[in-house]
């Protein structure tokens, strides 16, 4: 208790900062109406009533969520160290990259509707697309910033190019990637948002769109909150996972 205390007790104070501010805007003082900010204490006593629903929504959300998200890793750091790696190749594709990453993606969620066989391929597409442009470019921006001296001293060893590759090239821009990677993961999370608005039947931002249409914001403010500590509780086990992979690092 006293280590959590220890390791969390700035982000525990700002919490209760925030939550004792809300209360006295809604329930004490008055100033926000009651309509869109209920109190705090209605909103949690709903959760056993519509907890069914979070967690299916949840499931849901999910499914789609960490495939795109996993496929987006993947891919990205693939090419991007490929890319990387070769001058010409970068010098060729580069602008392209410039070019089709500069469209925000929910303008394509209609163009994803129409050519996909099903919803969820499309939203899968979308999620995807708002990820891989992250890590891609930051892959290729850390794979570019190595010492050339590794490689250089990587190549006087005669190390063969796979093992160069897995030992010095990719650990030495992991922290670099990462970043990337936990960006595109924030950004994934708010293009499933705008996914599920579209057609979806379930799914975290599909309870908050459907209560919203029936002004229900108890509830809206309750798929608020339940989104919120599912995308903290993903954030700090990427953190954690990023931390030990980056053991060596000064901020570990």
């Amino acid at each position: 208790m006293v280590k959590v205390v220890k390791n969390y007790g700035g982000v525990i104070t700002i919490g209760i900062c925030i939550l004792i501010s809300y209360i006295l805007l809604t329930d004490v003082f008055k100033v926000l109406s009651t309509f869109l900010f209920p109190s705090i204490f209605d909103v949690i006593k709903l959760f056993p009533m519509y907890s069914g629903q979070l967690f299916t929504g949840l499931i849901s959300s999910l499914s789609l969520l960490v495939t795109a998200y996993v496929l987006a890793v993947i891919s990205g750091i693939a090419i991007g160290t490929l890319i990387g790696l070769i001058s010409g190749l970068r010098k060729n594709v580069t602008p392209y990259i410039y070019a089709y990453s500069a469209i925000p993606v929910p303008l394509l969620t209609p163009y994803a509707i129409n050519l996909f066989p099903t919803f969820k391929a499309a939203s899968m597409f979308l999620i995807w697309l708002a990820a891989f442009w992250v890590v891609l470019s930051t892959t290729i921006g850390a794979v570019m910033s190595i010492d050339k001296r590794y490689l250089e001293n990587a190549s006087t060893l005669e190390m063969p190019k796979m093992e160069m590759l897995f030992k010095i090239i990719l650990p030495a821009a992991s922290p670099s990637i990462l970043v990337g990677c936990s960006v595109a993961l924030s950004l994934s999370f708010m293009m499933l948002a705008v996914a599920e608005m579209f057609g979806a039947t379930s799914g975290m931002a599909y309870f908050v769109q459907y209560y919203s249409d029936f002004a229900k914001f108890d509830v809206v403010m309750l798929g608020f909150l339940f989104t919120a500590a599912v995308l903290v509780s993903i954030m700090y086990i990427f953190d954690t996972i990023k931390h030990r992979i980056l053991h060596w690092t000064i901020n570990n």
